[in-house]
């Protein structure tokens, strides 16, 4: 298989660089939901794929779980 959003190899949907970019992508939602009060999902990965303070993983990361909603 290859990476959904890369095209490297995979054993899933994602490579290792961008699985663990969904990881910590998914962990920190609570947090970033909790200082911006009400905040959705669609919402959040838009913030996190605009943040200029964002990595490159996870930014393309964020993009793929917006398509993927």
């Amino acid at each position: 298989m290859t990476c959904e959003v890369c095209g490297r190899a995979a054993e899933g949907a994602l490579c290792g660089h961008h699985e663990v970019a969904r990881q910590n992508v998914e962990k920190a939602y609570p947090a970033w939901r909790e200082a911006y009060g009400t905040l959705d999902w669609a919402a959040y990965l838009e913030r996190v794929s605009a943040n200029k303070e964002t990595g490159q993983w996870a930014a393309e990361t964020a993009k793929w779980l917006r398509k993927q909603a």
